[in-house]
């Protein structure tokens, strides 16, 4: 009987991390070359204008968004200034991923870096900041006129 409720206990492990109960979960099983990666079908992908210019700027602001809860992935593009970031929007908006990456010295196409952070970027990193394009460099506060 032992034997039984054993061997019952290993089929059901076996089944459940071969990915067959994923459906249920609201896991999606990703297969990839070496590894796999389980994804929550909670997930969007976005990708917007973030101005850098090298590869340091490229690990300074996808490490700026590195072990961010509710953030899965993200990969910055030098040449096209593109970031795509695969995120959960119950647990983070992208409101949120674009304030965080301005904080560390990188104009998005909605939030621009603080003065005091872009310059403190290396001298490689100050890229040419484009012109107010309207982007949000007074958060938290209003203008009264």
């Amino acid at each position: 009987m032992k034997t039984t409720k054993f061997l019952v206990a290993m089929g059901l492990s076996i089944f459940c991390s071969t990915g067959l109960m994923a459906k249920n979960t609201g896991l999606i099983k990703i297969k990839t070359s070496s590894f796999q990666i389980l994804k929550s079908d909670q997930t969007k992908s976005a990708a917007f204008k973030v101005y850098g210019n090298c590869g340091m700027c490229k690990m300074a602001i996808e490490g700026s968004l590195k072990n961010v809860k509710g953030i899965e992935k993200a990969d910055w593009n030098k040449e096209t200034k593109m970031i795509e970031v695969t995120y959960n929007p119950k647990v983070i908006s992208l409101k949120e991923i674009k304030k965080k990456i301005a904080s560390v010295g990188y104009d998005t196409d909605e939030f621009k870096a603080s003065d005091k952070s872009y310059n403190a970027l290396p001298g490689c990193c100050q890229y040419e900041r484009p012109a107010d394009s309207g982007v949000d460099n007074h958060d938290g506060h209003n203008h009264k006129h």
